[in-house]
């Protein structure tokens, strides 16, 4: 397999991770009603480290540290995107 055959695939996991993060922002809309309805706030810190602990067990170990911080970025994208809809 050469570069760019390496790189259609890595385009094609793109394509679909940008699919699943959409679906995911979604469904964070649909998080905040519930939260606005409730008066619960954006920042769940111990949802956050479930999520983690539930992912990192199914990675490998040398994975970890890439995952943290890209489910990081994640939290944060889902936070201020929530924030806009609690005003």
């Amino acid at each position: 397999m050469n570069l760019d055959n390496l790189r259609v695939e890595i385009d094609a996991i793109d394509d679909e991770l940008a699919a699943l993060l959409a679906r995911r922002m979604d469904l964070a809309a649909r998080v905040a009603a519930i939260k606005r309805e409730t008066g619960a706030p954006i920042l769940q810190p111990e949802r956050e480290k479930a999520i983690l602990a539930r992912l990192g067990e199914r990675m490998d170990a040398q994975f970890l540290p890439a995952l943290e911080m890209i489910y990081e970025a994640i939290f944060r994208a889902s936070r201020a995107y929530q924030s806009t809809f609690l005003g």
